[in-house]
């Protein structure tokens, strides 16, 4: 897209998602943040009486209690408030996907038209400032006190995002990963000071928010309890499953020296010990699809996002989604893919035919016999062998997707298990996504051990400026005595 033209069709995919998915819909979640919003200004308690059934009504207040102050302006707009903060939203989405390293208005327009985002924009929910946040904590991760400080509004707002303050200590950010510890402790500390429930409580609040939630959303807790196990039980293996695929995405980090895979692999991970998630929480994983795929390809477009933003609406379809909703989404998605797929197919092609005729040269020189010689062994394993874990890893998937069906329809909480079990697979896939080149913003990823090198050399030409300083004036006084 030209960027006339680019900013046209991205303000006409707005205006479209505006009119067909928001406009009709109430806006429940940013309802609940208006009224937080007049509660805090006149100095009153938003929070429901601790341990009431109106906790788990998904009309009360359940987030931390400085957030609320966030929307203390947009109360004083009355019904006007809801629609400006989801105009703020689109806007925050654009800003993000920015900072994440994207310039064309086909990456933006793929961002706004993933299921998720439409979601969350339906719902009026924190997730496109979220987004925001992630992406800028990239953008500033070498300046310590932006980039910590970002971290800390990060996690403060969504307690479950906490793993992004491992993201800076196992890249040896000291300096921002405590600057995000303090800042976060001073606001847990002033809320504790002045909000109406105490930390406790408002923890205690989340507990049983979680366990009345869990089944109903996409979370790996959810998928575990509908299969049959106990809450306690299924929250705990969804921590572990963080943990290992934490530490997967660090030992690769430091195997790549590219920091971007521990990014996603964080994000992934928060998302999979979350014992909440929703389907706009997926919206999350944009920022570091963005990071791992910083350029377009031949097409123009990011494969990566292409998948996430058509295979979003296979989840879960955007709230009320009638005949023109599901007509609207799918001509949107299909023009905005189209240039992917169409330079898909020639590739797979070209690529078998690489392949094909590599095998005709093989044997053609002799090479191939009837029993396998080194050439035709490397032929074929080059051939076959990215089929075969391509078959090998999707039997894996589907089977596991089998059984947990079958152990959910015997508790009686199938209908739930495939939209989970699928979200699932692609918090893993983004976190197991290769890194492509550097591009643009991006330029200049790094890691630790670059950053300690480079550390060392400027120590090393400073140290060699003073020497060589010393030297002159040494010589200098040397060459006046000798003259005398």
């Amino acid at each position: 897209m030209s960027k006339p033209g680019g900013a046209a069709a991205l303000a006409a995919v707005v205006a479209a998602v505006w009119l067909v998915y928001i406009v009709p819909l109430p806006h429940y979640d940013i309802e609940v943040f208006l009224r937080a919003g007049g509660a805090v200004g006149h100095g009153r308690d938003p929070y429901p009486p601790p341990g009431s059934a109106e906790i788990s009504s998904g009309f009360a207040y359940v987030y931390p209690y400085l957030v609320a102050f966030g929307f203390v302006p947009l109360s004083w707009l009355g019904r006007y408030g809801a629609l400006a903060f989801i105009a703020l939203s689109v806007a925050a989405l654009i800003a993000a996907a920015h900072l994440a390293g994207a310039r064309e208005a086909r990456t933006y327009a793929l961002v706004v038209m993933a299921s998720c985002t439409i979601t969350g924009l339906q719902m009026g929910t924190l997730n496109a400032v979220l987004f925001l946040g992630l992406a800028a904590l990239w953008r500033c991760r070498d300046r310590p006190v932006s980039a910590g400080m970002i971290a800390a509004a990060v996690i403060y707002a969504k307690l479950f995002l906490a793993p992004v303050w491992l993201w800076l200590v196992l890249t040896r950010r000291a300096t921002a990963s405590a600057v995000a510890a303090v800042a976060v402790t001073v606001l847990f500390a002033l809320a504790e000071l002045i909000s109406p429930v105490g930390t406790r409580a408002y923890l205690g609040m989340l507990t049983v928010l979680s366990r009345t939630e869990a089944p109903m959303g996409l979370s790996l807790t959810g998928l575990l309890v509908n299969s049959g196990l106990g809450f306690t039980m299924a929250s705990w293996i969804a921590r572990v499953a963080a943990l290992g695929l934490l530490i997967a995405c660090w030992l690769r980090m430091r195997h790549t020296a590219d920091e971007r895979t521990l990014y996603a692999g964080t994000l992934a991970a928060a998302l999979v010990a979350s014992p909440i998630i929703w389907s706009h929480y997926l919206l999350l994983l944009v920022a570091p699809l963005l990071v791992i795929a910083p350029a377009p390809d031949a097409s123009g477009s990011r494969p990566p996002l292409v998948v996430f933003a058509v295979a979003s609406w296979f989840v879960v379809t955007p709230h009320r989604s009638g005949p023109a909703g599901f007509a609207v989404g799918g001509v949107l998605l299909t023009l905005l893919a189209a240039p992917v797929l169409s330079t898909a197919g020639p590739g797979l092609a070209r690529r078998a035919t690489a392949m094909v005729m590599a095998m005709t040269r093989t044997a053609s020189a002799g090479t191939v016999s009837a029993s396998p010689g080194p050439a035709r062994q490397a032929v074929l394993a080059s051939t076959f062998s990215p089929v075969i874990r391509t078959v090998a890893t999707g039997t894996l998937a589907v089977a596991c997707g089998a059984a947990l069906q079958l152990l959910a329809a015997a508790h009686g909480g199938s209908g739930r298990v495939i939209g989970a079990y699928c979200a699932l697979l692609g918090m893993v896939a983004v976190a197991c996504l290769p890194p492509g080149p550097a591009h643009g913003a991006d330029s200049s990823v790094t890691t630790a051990a670059d950053r300690r090198t480079s550390r060392r050399r400027g120590r090393t030409v400073v140290t060699g400026a003073f020497a060589a300083a010393d030297r002159h004036r040494r010589d200098g006084d040397g060459t006046g005595q000798d003259s005398t």
